[in-house]
């Protein structure tokens, strides 16, 4: 059954059963029989026709509820109708993809590894984010982390 009477809220996204549900302006949260839930947007295409010769409408999908918060998916279903109603397909000129936490971090430690005096404390600095932070954030666009990303991160420890 879906959620028809406006936002969704997070603990509705962790609790919905299967089905497509609204959160409104075109983005659903969809959930599948198994579980899995996906965030999708629906836009109609400025001056693009279906094979009816209607608007195109087409559903694009912006990952899984478990790595896109329910923020960041109405940010990301906002610029994908803003590009549909100028005519432009979000699939082909949407933003870039925005690496992972986990990505960066990597990056950063083999970039840093010959500036440590004992790759030792290299090897302890990423096997630290690995056992506190990427289970937690690893997943996460660096875009998408912040205050409470870190503090689920630290607050542990």
């Amino acid at each position: 059954m879906a959620h028809i009477s406006g936002k969704l809220t997070k603990a509705l996204v962790r609790s919905l059963g299967p089905g497509r549900h609204s959160d409104g302006n075109g983005l659903y949260l969809v959930v599948d029989p198994s579980g899995a839930r996906r965030w999708v947007v629906r836009a109609t295409i400025k001056g693009q026709k279906n094979r009816a010769g209607k608007p195109l409408r087409t559903d694009f999908g912006l990952g899984g509820a478990d790595l896109v918060m329910i923020n960041e998916a109405r940010a990301r279903a906002l610029e994908y109708r803003r590009l549909a109603r100028s005519g432009l397909h979000p699939k082909h000129h949407g933003a870039k993809d925005i690496p992972s936490f986990e990505e960066i971090a990597r990056q950063v430690y083999v970039e840093r590894l010959p500036t440590w005096k004992n790759p030792k404390h290299g090897q302890q600095w990423i096997n630290t984010l690995a056992e506190y932070a990427f289970p937690k954030i690893g997943r996460l666009p660096v875009d998408a982390i912040g205050q409470p990303e870190v503090l689920a991160v630290l607050s542990p420890i």
